[in-house]
């Protein structure tokens, strides 16, 4: 298992900022290592003084978990899966989407990425972007999956999908300035 470079570390960073920026949002991005341990974060001016915070959660959960932070709310809300409550258990769990483990080409975790300011689509998007340019990959099928109750395994690699599903994001995150956003 090998430990991530400086240099990616900068390019996951800058790349999520750079991408927040262009849609208006001053959004924070947070990189941790295997560990859970803090080796980046990257507030730009006018970002909250709680992005920082936050996505340093995001990232350290999903290094943790080997899971996407959307993935771990599943497991931890939903009061029939195995990880019901315990986001109560560790305050530095984050249950938001928007954080993702980093996984090098043999597929060991060696670290995580959160970014917190924007829409939550924004989120994964920033937190995507940098690891796709470096060519980590971004598959992020529940590791349980095929353990799962029939019919419930489907249902959990399609959710899973997240990186298919925030390559459509560009076109579907709005510029905050004059623009308006979706209602769900």
């Amino acid at each position: 298992m090998r430990e991530l470079t400086l240099e990616e570390v900068q390019t996951i960073l800058t790349e999520g900022v750079t991408l927040a920026r262009s849609k208006g949002f001053p959004s924070t991005v947070a990189v941790v290592d295997m560990g859970g341990n803090l080796r980046g974060v990257l507030r730009p001016e006018k970002g909250r003084i709680a992005n920082p915070d936050i996505a340093i959660k995001k990232a350290w959960t999903a290094a943790a978990l080997h899971r996407s932070t959307a993935q771990v709310r599943e497991l931890m809300i939903a009061p029939d899966r195995f990880g019901h409550g315990l986001q109560f258990t560790d305050e530095r769990f984050c249950i938001v989407a928007g954080g993702f483990p980093i996984k090098d080409a043999a597929g060991d975790i060696i670290g995580g990425v959160g970014t917190s300011g924007g829409p939550v689509e924004l989120d994964i998007e920033c937190s995507l972007i940098g690891l796709r340019k470096l060519g980590f990959p971004t598959d992020f099928a529940d590791p349980l999956a095929a353990t799962a109750k029939p019919g419930k395994a489907a249902k959990a690699v399609k959710s899973a999908k997240v990186g298919a599903t925030a390559k459509a994001v560009k076109s579907t995150v709005p510029a905050r300035a004059g623009a308006k956003r979706k209602k769900k």
